[in-house]
């Protein structure tokens, strides 16, 4: 069930036709209503500006919200028959009530959650309830308020296992919400056995609904998860604030290690799934054959390695299109990149564009060529026919401007010294 967010919303019935019984001395009960709801503070509902743009919500047909009052036990459910809400069943009050609706039910379960942004809305809890008592004769009016809020997961590592479970305070865990028409809110419902929201397994980006407005830990099996590549484990007192979401991954995006040198490198890594880059180049250029040494007898030992040819190129990674022209054009998931001209010096900058990794850089430094061309090219482990693979960027100046001519791999004499980019050895 495909949703998106905004900010008001209409939910109707059809104004039925008066239904009394045959003994006059009861009072006359009308049947139907309509009620007008609205999602208060549309400032704070959930926004994604990363890849997806604003995430807005709007109702399908056949969902169903399910209204209440503190007159009777059960609910009315209204249905969206993709113009407007309609209820057969719902029933005015003889005296005032206090009205409550609940979306998507009164009974949400949060266990076993798909992880796909498409589904967030199935469970995507708002409430509400009437500013004052009323029988429901001139129709309900329902501010309704997000209950929940979204964590944004991304697996970084391919062989990376999700298992993801929320505590509350009292150390109990989180397994889904119960409306609650005293509160006009939703309670969260509890296990002692441990409960898992989410289960998957490899790089990506998951999404979970878990409640909002009180103090809650989260975790990946016994692991902690990681927000700005600081741990992060617990909430503050008054929990994640309803209707945000919130990007947290299942390790660190940046880093350091040492190499047999005695350096400390930083490395960062631009995609899900990818490699660890280093920060900086080998010092000098090297064959293929030194370039894919591995553990102690790599240039900087154990902790290193050159990245596969694989590992670089291709859609997602450090890769460019072309339009007609042969201008290069972004690819959908690969990170974008900026050529940067500092006295006379170009340098390419790639940054990530996944969530998580949007603040991760990559710069890689030029050499000239023998014919005076600048190009980017740097060894991977790969071969291709008998030579190695280098990854390469081709960049050349005309009279008017500069000019990117290729993002790609290629064969090369196993013999030739070329720059090398390391990546760390996990």
């Amino acid at each position: 069930m495909k949703k998106i967010l905004y900010s008001v919303f209409m939910l109707a019935t059809m104004v039925l036709a008066a239904c009394s019984s045959d003994d006059t001395t009861e009072p006359v009960v009308k049947r139907g209503m309509v009620l007008k709801a609205n999602v208060e503070d549309t400032d704070t509902r959930a926004t994604i500006t990363d890849t997806e743009g604003k995430w807005k919500f709007a109702f399908a047909t056949k969902d169903k919200v399910n209204v209440g009052n503190d007159k009777v036990e059960s609910y009315y459910t209204f249905t969206n028959d993709g113009t407007v809400f309609k209820s057969t069943d719902a029933k005015q009050t003889t005296e005032a009530a206090n009205w409550c609706a609940f979306f998507p039910r009164e009974e949400i379960d949060l266990r076993n959650q798909s992880g796909d942004f498409a589904d967030v809305a199935n469970k995507y809890a708002l409430a509400g309830a009437t500013a004052s008592a009323t029988t429901g004769s001139d129709g309900l009016t329902v501010t309704m308020k997000a209950k929940v809020a979204v964590l944004r997961i991304v697996g970084v590592n391919n062989d990376d296992i999700l298992d993801i479970s929320v505590k509350t305070a009292d150390g109990k865990y989180v397994s889904g919400l119960t409306a609650d028409k005293k509160s006009a809110g939703f309670r969260v419902d509890k296990s002692d056995p441990k409960v898992s929201l989410l289960s998957k397994q490899g790089a990506g980006v998951y999404y979970v609904v878990v409640p909002a407005g009180e103090k809650i830990s989260v975790y990946n099996g016994e692991k902690s998860l990681y927000s700005d590549n600081k741990s992060m484990s617990t909430t503050k007192a008054d929990g994640l604030k309803a209707g945000k979401y919130y990007t947290l991954t299942t390790g660190m995006t940046k880093g350091s290690a040492e190499n047999k040198l005695g350096e400390t490198i930083s490395w960062v890594q631009l995609w899900a799934g990818g490699p660890k880059f280093a920060t900086k180049n080998v010092a000098e250029e090297l064959d293929w054959y030194e370039a894919t040494e591995r553990g102690d007898k790599y240039v900087w030992g154990a902790n290193w390695r050159t990245p596969t040819a694989d590992e670089v190129f291709g859609e997602g990674k450090l890769y460019r299109g072309f339009d007609d022209d042969y201008h290069p054009i972004p690819i959908a998931g690969s990170p974008s990149f900026s050529l940067v001209n500092e006295n006379g010096e170009y340098t390419i900058t790639f940054t990530g564009v996944q969530p998580g990794y949007t603040n991760n850089k990559l710069i890689l430094y030029n050499k000239i060529d023998k014919d005076g061309n600048s190009t980017f090219d740097f060894w991977t482990s790969g071969e291709k026919n008998q030579f190695g693979r280098v990854y390469g960027i081709k960049f050349g100046i005309t009279v008017r401007h500069e000019v990117i001519g290729a993002f790609d791999t290629w064969g090369i004499d196993k013999t030739n010294k070329f720059l090398v980019r390391p990546v760390l050895n996990e």
